[in-house]
Protein backbone atom coordinates (compact mmCIF):
# COMPACT_ATOMS: atom_id res chain seq x y z
CA UNK A 1 0.00 0.00 0.00
CA UNK A 2 1.64 2.67 -1.32
CA UNK A 3 -0.86 5.45 -0.40
CA UNK A 4 -0.70 7.11 3.13
CA UNK A 5 2.50 5.13 4.25
CA UNK A 6 3.25 7.82 6.45
CA UNK A 7 1.56 8.09 9.67
CA UNK A 8 -0.33 4.51 10.35
CA UNK A 9 -2.16 6.31 12.98
CA UNK A 10 -4.47 8.19 10.76
CA UNK A 11 -7.36 6.39 9.83
CA UNK A 12 -8.60 7.26 5.87
CA UNK A 13 -11.83 8.08 5.99
CA UNK A 14 -12.73 4.85 3.67
CA UNK A 15 -10.88 2.62 6.51
CA UNK A 16 -13.31 4.43 9.32
CA UNK A 17 -16.56 3.68 7.18
CA UNK A 18 -15.23 0.65 6.59
CA UNK A 19 -15.01 -0.07 10.35
CA UNK A 20 -18.38 1.50 10.87
CA UNK A 21 -20.44 -0.58 8.45
CA UNK A 22 -18.16 -4.24 9.76
CA UNK A 23 -19.11 -3.42 13.49
CA UNK A 24 -23.14 -2.58 12.59
CA UNK A 25 -23.14 -5.77 10.78
CA UNK A 26 -21.58 -7.61 13.41
CA UNK A 27 -23.98 -6.15 16.06
CA UNK A 28 -27.06 -6.72 13.50
CA UNK A 29 -26.13 -10.37 13.09
CA UNK A 30 -25.48 -10.81 17.04
CA UNK A 31 -29.03 -9.15 17.72
CA UNK A 32 -31.06 -11.62 15.01
CA UNK A 33 -29.29 -14.36 16.62
CA UNK A 34 -30.44 -13.21 19.95
CA UNK A 35 -33.76 -12.59 18.57
CA UNK A 36 -34.04 -15.88 16.52
CA UNK A 37 -33.11 -17.32 20.05
CA UNK A 38 -35.62 -15.72 22.03
CA UNK A 39 -38.25 -16.61 19.82
CA UNK A 40 -37.76 -20.09 19.26
CA UNK A 41 -37.79 -19.79 23.08
CA UNK A 42 -41.09 -18.25 23.71
CA UNK A 43 -42.28 -20.66 21.46
CA UNK A 44 -41.76 -23.49 23.35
Amino acid sequence: MAFGDNGKRKKTMFEKLTLLIVLIMLVASILGIFATAIGALSNL
